[in-house]
């Protein structure tokens, strides 16, 4: 078995949400159809603002009589606060869950080996394992454990955001932050927490930027700092970079502005050749 690699994702944590309500309650919230783990393990959704912007991410796990929510772990305590004010006279508990996450990637062919459940965002992230008990290495023997700066270039380099490192809480749209290309929302589901202003954007192609895998020539600006035109015209917002890769919340009208700038998208590339 050859060129597959592993990372322990550090700064996560769980929420669990168990009893006979656990799903009614998530599904009348979250951005994601809970039916969906009728056949399948895992799946990603987020917690957005009565006006449909983003709040909270997380990925959400099947387990016996309920889910955990896997999500930032610097936020967790916040994220039960916010849900237990929803809970009202929903049959759950919603609890605190110590876990280790590991993500594998490499080579398809050997991932089959392990079994993972597959990083329902984008392919090239391989397989995710979330684990309430301290991770046994002896099970990764056949993989190349690898810092998380290592795995964090293989985010960015697929323009995948990371909680709240890349997106705005309380100021980005789902379609600000590609969440339906990330799987992690559906418009067929019905209600559920700003559910109104995310259909309204979808199917009005509303969104006039999104966030986009750049590479980046010199020194990358800070997260959340504006990238402005010599002209002084707005035309993004940085978010967070590793080296010369990053993500960038651009105008969808203004690639080949960034480019000019030393931030280049693949599309930029592409509309200039």
């Amino acid at each position: 078995m050859t060129n597959v690699y592993y990372t322990i994702l550090p700064n996560r944590s769980g929420i669990g949400v168990v009893g006979p309500d656990s799903k009614s309650f998530l599904q009348g919230l979250l951005t994601q159809d809970m039916n969906v783990l009728d056949t399948q393990n895992v799946t990603y959704s987020a917690l957005l603002t009565p006006q449909g912007k983003y709040e909270y991410d997380f990925f959400v796990w099947k387990q016996d009589g309920g889910y955990i929510l896997e999500c930032e772990a610097h936020r967790a305590d916040a994220l039960l606060e916010r849900l237990s004010a929803f809970k009202l006279r929903k049959n759950i508990e919603l609890k605190s869950v110590p876990v280790q996450v590991i993500t594998l990637w490499g080579d398809e062919e050997s991932l089959k080996a392990f079994s993972y459940e597959r990083d329902p965002r984008h392919q090239a992230l391989g397989c995710r394992n979330l684990s309430l008990q301290p991770i046994d290495k002896n099970r990764l023997n056949n993989s190349i454990e690898t810092e998380f700066g290592f795995y964090d270039r293989l985010r960015l380099s697929f323009g995948i955001p990371d909680g709240s490192r890349d997106m705005a809480i309380g100021d980005d749209a789902a379609a600000d932050i590609n969440l339906e290309k990330l799987n992690g929302v559906s418009y067929t589901k019905g209600c559920y927490m700003g559910q109104e202003l995310t259909s309204r954007m979808h199917h009005r192609a509303l969104s006039k930027r999104g966030l986009y895998a750049v590479t980046i020539e010199g020194s990358p600006l800070p997260p959340f700092t504006d990238i402005v035109t010599p002209e002084g015209n707005l035309i993004g917002e940085m978010r967070s970079s590793n080296g010369n890769v990053g993500l960038a919340l651009l105008r969808h009208d203004a690639l080949k502005a960034a480019a000019r700038m030393g931030i280049r998208t693949a599309e930029a590339d592409t509309d200039s050749r």
